[in-house]
């Protein structure tokens, strides 16, 4: 079996200590093929780069302005980072999108703004989006907003099978559903394994595997039974373990679909 980590952050400082015996030894004996290195801050753009460069045949970079880190997006950045998205290597926009769990940092009109100007980036580089999407208290609000923007907004402008994924997946069938009729996958990682999910995994079970993706999201959300430690692509395996009984199938099906939707996704060889 192989795997990729689609959707991880080894850039972060959790990883200072140990980030090339990671890449270099740690996953490949995990089976990671390839780690997605998602830079969603002006800041992490170069460094999710850097690391490309250091193990290209491993790392893969993806850019954008999670809605967290929108006040760091300044004017004078968005023609730099439209040329940053010229770079063959950059697989995808995201993580981008509406977080309702940081109003106080960013109000909804200034996430939305910052969200429109990502889609046009994604249109425009002709690459498919990594969307972040938090609700709030107990409504599915910020779900709403976001599948409202890409109808109105987003032109699905990539020659790619899907046109972006639904990171870190937490939501109900009826937007799993929706999901799916925009040409999005969901991105499963460590949140499926948590006791509490039960709604997150009964969505996931209608849905089937044919449009799921593993990701750890790391160094954050680990999988049950590792919960309190750092999270690295080398659970990945686990997870997949964990949802292939969830589903009744074999892992060995479940890691061969999740590869090659991630690649497709990517536009990975």
């Amino acid at each position: 079996m192989e795997f990729i980590d689609s959707h991880a952050h080894i850039t972060d400082p959790a990883f200072d200590a140990d980030r090339d015996d990671l890449l270099a030894r740690v996953l490949p004996q995990a089976h990671l093929i390839k780690s997605v290195e998602i830079g969603c801050a002006p800041q992490e753009w170069q460094p999710a780069l850097a690391l490309t460069e250091k193990y290209p045949h491993l790392v893969v970079p993806v850019l954008g302005v999670h809605p967290e880190y929108t006040a760091q997006f300044t004017t004078d950045q968005e023609p730099i980072y439209r040329q940053l998205l010229t770079d063959k290597r950059v697989a995808a926009v995201g993580e981008v999108g509406l977080d309702y769990t940081c109003l106080d940092v960013a109000s909804k009109d200034v996430q939305q703004a910052l969200f429109s100007k990502m889609i046009l980036a994604a249109d425009q580089a002709r690459l498919p989006l990594v969307l972040h999407v938090r609700r709030g208290a107990e409504d599915y609000t910020a779900y709403e907003d976001t599948f409202a923007f890409l109808s109105r907004e987003w032109k699905q402008n990539t020659s790619r099978p899907y046109s972006g994924v639904l990171h870190c997946f937490c939501a109900r069938y009826e937007e799993a559903k929706r999901a799916l009729d925009k040409g999005l996958l969901l991105g499963i990682n460590g949140c499926f394994t948590y006791k509490k999910n039960e709604y997150i995994r009964e969505a996931v079970k209608k849905i089937g595997p044919q449009h799921l993706i593993l990701e750890t999201d790391c160094p954050y959300l680990s999988p049950q039974g590792k919960r309190g430690t750092r999270n690295d692509p080398s659970n990945i395996p686990l997870i997949a373990q964990f949802v292939a009984d969830y589903l009744n199938m074999p892992v060995e099906k479940l890691a061969e679909l999740a590869l090659e939707q991630t690649k497709k996704l990517y536009g990975l060889r």
